[in-house]
């Protein structure tokens, strides 16, 4: 044997103790905790979703851990931020997909979940607050514990039709979200003798001058204006103001109705106009939950249905994890067969794995405040 074949000997035996022990350690780790992915907008213009959608996924994992985790093991939750931008989405997931982690909570635009979609076959990805119609059965290992905005739109059809307007405008954002609103509430306006005239823009524009001068101009009867995020909304909104233009009757998405910011800054403009949210309703476990928030973070949760949900997406995964092991088809079993008591009340999926029973409530803003209609 020559002296460079000893030498390739001794590199290969040394790289494959080191994978061993790389392996036991892995395994070890493994061994003591479970981990869940969290696909989350911590920054940008669904921050306010992603902040206490972390905070409340946060204290369910310290609720779980205190009380001995998953079958004795630690359950972390590694928080990763996609800004509501599908790409940075499937980054973070193909990210933590190759680190092993197999059971992931996603909160918030349903770009980012759809992108995410196809690149699921041995994960799970369980849903809250993103909404849009396409989510519904988009793939056997996403579950959406939300209601699917397409009963929103049918929700301001209705409105639209009862209310007598002839005409209606929409300014809606090119995204899977915002611009699924504006499809389904065409579909659910056919045949009833509304004409709807539709202005877009691009996702993240912050020039809307020319939609909002075409739909001023046409003299609509009712404006629906239908955004992704925060940060689009002051846009729209900033701008129909600019233009001296206030809509007789005036629609919002809940993007811009679950904003305390744009509720204050644009009251005026806001006050009377017609929204619509997905509400969770009172009982025992939401109080326990909100008051235990309150009581860790100092301040009430800003997002009731967001915070409740994403809280008990976190107690369902321990559970399925707990009863069916780490593995997604088996805790996709579980999703499937099983219904959870939780702070958001009952939650069971449907054979398109959203969640039973979930619709959409009409409000009304009032006075910087939102009431029921």
């Amino acid at each position: 044997m020559t002296k460079t074949n000893k030498i390739i000997i001794w590199v290969i035996a040394i790289l494959a103790v080191v994978a061993i022990a790389f392996v036991l350690s892995t395994h070890k780790a493994s061994a003591d905790k479970v981990e869940i992915g969290a696909l989350f907008p911590l920054t940008g213009g669904l921050a306010s979703y992603g902040e206490p959608a972390q905070k409340s996924a946060q204290l369910a994992v310290d609720e779980i851990n205190a009380a001995g985790g998953i079958n004795g093991k630690h359950l972390e939750i590694n928080f990763q931020d996609h800004k509501c931008d599908p790409k940075l989405a499937v980054t973070a997931y193909q990210s933590l997909h190759s680190q092993g982690v197999k059971t992931y909570l996603e909160v918030a635009c349903s770009g980012a979940v759809l992108s995410v979609a196809p690149q699921l076959n041995d994960s799970v990805l369980l849903v809250s607050a993103a909404t849009s119609p396409k989510i519904s059965k988009v793939s056997p290992y996403v579950f959406r514990n939300y209601a699917s905005d397409d009963n929103e739109s049918k929700l301001f059809a209705d409105q639209i039709i009862k209310s007598g307007y002839k005409n209606v405008g929409v300014i809606f954002e090119e995204t899977d979200y915002a611009k699924g609103l504006e499809v389904d509430l065409e579909k659910y306006l056919a045949g009833s003798g509304v004409n709807v005239i539709a202005e877009g823009f691009t996702a993240n524009s912050t020039d809307v001058k020319t939609q909002v001068s075409k739909i001023k101009s046409d003299k609509v009867d009712a404006v629906f204006v239908s955004v992704q995020t925060v940060t689009t909304g002051d846009v729209v909104l900033g701008e129909i103001e600019k233009q001296g233009y206030k809509p007789a009757n005036l629609i919002v998405n809940e993007n811009i109705l679950k904003s305390s910011q744009l509720l204050s800054k644009y009251s005026n403009l806001l006050e009377g106009a017609t929204s619509a949210d997905y509400i969770t309703n009172d009982n025992p476990a939401l109080t326990k939950m909100l008051d235990a928030y309150k009581a860790k973070y100092g301040v009430d949760c800003p997002q009731k249905n967001i915070c409740a949900t994403v809280y008990d997406n976190v107690y369902i995964l321990a559970e399925a994890i707990k009863t069916n092991g780490y593995d997604a088809n088996a805790i996709k079993t579980y999703l499937a067969s099983s219904t959870y008591n939780g702070s958001s009340g009952t939650i069971g999926f449907d054979q398109n794995n959203d969640r039973s029973n979930a619709n959409y409530t009409l409000f009304k803003i009032e006075g910087w405040k939102v009431v029921v209609k």
